[in-house]
């Protein structure tokens, strides 16, 4: 009597340990489905944010290149960027330092003119980051494993302030005498913190400095023109 009962017993929790099984595999089935569902509409969210990302670059970008000479690029451009309106230059750090050196106009289809940000200039942050600025005094590029390449833009150095920015950015070799010209030596390198329109300084890049001779010859002249003409205002008054 008592083995009958403690058969039944057994027959009953067996039961109901299938039971639970099957609830609990079905739980899981319907979980994964669930989370297999979640998953898709993140990924499918994360595409329309990168495609709404992408627009509004574009849209930030088209505003800058009205504002410059129109240019069409003749450099090799990166595949997936054909049809950006600021293309990423899929060239080697070497090509990039070689064009740069010869004609550094080619570059400037696949420029963002940039500048140290305020945050930077009061303190506000340790890092050193750059904005997008239409007059800015470099250049960032995209380029090659999406690297961003920030270079001097071309040009002349002629003031004091050009240079206190430009040390933020790189070690400069040579004679601190103004005016003066720039050579690249490497570029500084950068993060994108807000893609094309935001950077963060990841390491300096080097430049070597020389005096610019026919700057500082035209420089003198103005300087004695403008001390002539201060003397006869004198001699008139």
């Amino acid at each position: 009597m008592e083995d009958s009962k403690i058969v039944v017993s057994l027959k009953f929790l067996l039961s109901s340990v299938k039971k639970l099984s099957d609830t609990f595999i079905a739980s899981e089935e319907k979980l994964t489905l669930s989370l297999k569902g979640v998953a898709t509409d993140v990924d499918d969210l994360q595409e329309r944010i990168e495609w709404l990302e992408k627009q509004l670059v574009d849209l930030s970008d088209s505003a800058l290149v009205a504002a410059r000479p129109l240019m069409t690029p003749t450099l090799p451009v990166h595949s997936d960027s054909e049809e950006r309106v600021v293309p990423a230059l899929n060239l080697s750090l070497e090509a990039i330092l070689d064009a740069y050196a010869s004609t550094p106009v080619l570059l400037e289809p696949f420029a963002r003119p940039c500048s140290v940000n305020g945050r930077t200039l009061s303190g506000e942050i340790d890092g050193v980051e750059l904005e997008l600025f239409v007059q800015g005094t470099t250049w960032a590029l995209a380029g090659l494993d999406g690297e961003w390449l920030l270079v001097p833009r071309p040009g002349t150095l002629e003031r004091r302030t050009q240079l206190d920015s430009l040390e933020r950015l790189y070690s400069i070799e040579g004679v601190k005498q103004f005016p003066a010209l720039l050579h690249l030596i490497r570029p500084a390198r950068a993060e994108a913190v807000v893609h094309g329109r935001r950077w963060q300084l990841k390491e300096k890049g080097v430049l070597s400095m020389t005096p610019d001779p026919l700057k500082a010859n035209i420089s003198g002249r103005l300087a004695e023109l403008e001390l002539r003409l201060a003397r006869l205002e004198a001699s008139s008054n």
